[in-house]
């Protein structure tokens, strides 16, 4: 690589967190407005842990803001009405294990909140894979991607609206929609990464055939694109987690080829496993391939 003139665009870091939380902002309120105290607990107590974790990590004056949308993030892959106490866990792990015990800042090969949501996953199960979810008003019901044998079809108005059990993000995905919008027209992320990964999810949908983890108890998720799209952590994921910098591959090749097989991922675990959705595990697989991607996308002369 040649040394060049290079001129500072004054797009910091911390300008890119603080635009992050800024479009976290809408998805942020409405699951409030929804849930209530609970949904505010969650999201005040993981803002609260992300804060104090960085802290013990780095003793020194220095901006978290890196740390509040890692604890953002994770909170709303969490339960709606779920206890405050395991968003504020989720948001320690994500920032102590993901952030710092993980390469370090900057150096990090997983997404921090995804990494968090999978190892919630492992440790407490019963509370992130219930079959029956207490919806942001409080009413028990089964999530939209649910294959229990109580499963129901989720009209698709309540889907845009978020009128369903499922996590605080499911409670306004017009919300994460805007705020998504929002970092792609500012420059803040790359918008063919998200459109690469709905297009995948999309087509994913459509054409694999149903499972039988499905038939007979959940046949609406089989070739139902917008359920897919509307349902789970696919949005959040898509503009949140695969646009992650830091984590994602170096070349818009490779970032293209990591959402598309994210989203592949994403649909696959929905029809053929028990995991009612695993949005956060496609994106920790992305990244995991992001290496490999890499070496097969940089041009060689710009590691010379």
């Amino acid at each position: 690589m040649t040394p060049g003139p290079l001129v500072h665009s004054g797009r910091t870091t911390r300008v890119l967190m603080a635009q992050v939380l800024l479009a976290l902002v809408p998805v942020s309120a409405a699951a409030v407005w929804r849930g209530g105290t609970p949904a505010a607990a969650a999201l005040g107590s993981a803002l609260a842990a992300a804060w104090i974790a960085q802290a013990a990590f780095v003793r020194r004056a220095a901006p978290h803001e890196s740390a509040l949308v890692t604890g953002a993030i994770l909170a709303l892959t969490m339960p709606a009405s779920g206890a405050w106490w395991l968003s504020a866990l989720g948001a320690a792990l994500a920032v102590a294990l993901g952030k710092h015990l993980g390469g370090g800042p900057g150096n990090s090969l997983f997404n921090s909140a995804a990494l968090a949501r999978a190892l919630l996953m492992g440790l407490v199960p019963g509370l992130l894979f219930a079959p029956r979810w207490p919806a942001a008003d409080g009413v028990t019901a089964a999530s939209p991607l649910s294959k229990e044998v109580d499963s129901a079809l989720t009209p698709l108005a309540d889907l845009v609206l978020g009128h369903h059990a499922g996590s605080l993000a499911e409670a306004a995905p017009l919300a994460v929609l805007a705020g998504g919008l929002f970092l792609v027209a500012v420059r803040c992320i790359d918008g063919r990464v998200p459109l690469v990964y709905f297009g995948a999810v999309a087509l994913a949908a459509l054409f694999l055939p149903a499972g039988d983890r499905i038939e007979g108890h959940a046949p609406w998720l089989a070739h139902n694109a917008l359920l897919h799209l509307l349902s789970g952590g696919a949005l959040l994921a898509g503009f949140f987690m695969l646009t992650d910098p830091v984590t994602g591959a170096f070349t818009p090749r490779g970032r293209m080829a990591a959402a598309a097989i994210a989203g592949a991922a994403t649909v696959l675990a929905r029809l053929y496993t028990p995991y009612p959705d695993a949005a956060a595990l496609a994106v920790l697989l992305a990244n995991a391939l992001t290496p490999a991607l890499d070496a097969r996308t940089v041009p060689r002369e710009a590691v010379e």
